[in-house]
């Protein structure tokens, strides 16, 4: 049993050490801290879990099934990362320059509800990066072990679950930080927010493209 665990426990490390600089769960809650604003405490907590929730199911698809569907479909994970750094910088461009990010505009229950899964579960939360992550760990631990239940498949499950937890925490109570920050404070906070959205996006892109000419050379 203490054999299993020194094995299990590097593996777990790997995935938590990977995955939260990815998630970023301090960072993210500031980012999507406007889509809360109005809302109370008892559907922000709902909202909150579902995030968490959509987050963990896609982790665990990513990790299972991801290498073997980009496979399947001819697609690269730096194309992925490409494609998704895209897609990051263009949201990160739009809070930036939207008049939530300013502080100027509440956004409503109805649009946070359909906001659950786009942008505030993808890319927010569980971005690009974090799905090439734990298709990358997915794949090296098929290698390892070769079955698809192994107990280092559930080493890194565990992680991301762990990670996630923390993001719960985070994303629950920002909105009560950002009220003791005030108007000028919360409007600063969104704005820089943004702008390392859109800069998380350029730099992710780039590392995508960079990848695929090393690739292509």
């Amino acid at each position: 049993m203490s054999a299993d665990l020194s094995d299990l426990l590097p593996t777990f490390l790997l995935g938590f050490s990977s995955l939260f600089p990815l998630i970023n769960p301090i960072c993210t809650a500031f980012i999507i801290q406007p889509y809360f604003s109005s809302i109370d405490d008892a559907t922000r907590r709902r909202d909150v879990l579902r995030i968490v929730v959509i987050c963990f199911v896609m982790g665990l698809v990513a990790l299972h099934l991801g290498s073997f569907v980009l496979k399947l479909m001819g697609v690269s994970i730096p194309a992925t990362q490409t494609a998704g750094g895209i897609v990051i910088a263009i949201l990160g461009f739009n809070l930036l320059n939207s008049s939530a990010a300013s502080g100027a505009d509440v956004v409503s229950g109805s649009r946070v509800e359909n906001s659950i899964f786009y942008p505030l579960s993808f890319p927010l939360t569980l971005g690009p990066g974090g799905i090439s992550t734990l298709i990358a760990l997915g794949a090296h631990v098929h290698g390892d072990a070769g079955n698809w239940l192994s107990p280092k498949l559930t080493a890194i499950a565990l992680s991301l679950l762990v990670v996630l937890v923390i993001a719960y925490f985070c994303f629950f109570n920002a909105s009560r930080l950002v009220r003791k920050l005030g108007p000028n404070g919360s409007q600063v906070v969104n704005r820089m927010m943004s702008f390392l959205v859109f800069c998380i996006g350029i730099q992710m892109t780039f590392t995508g493209v960079m990848a695929l000419i090393k690739a292509a050379t």
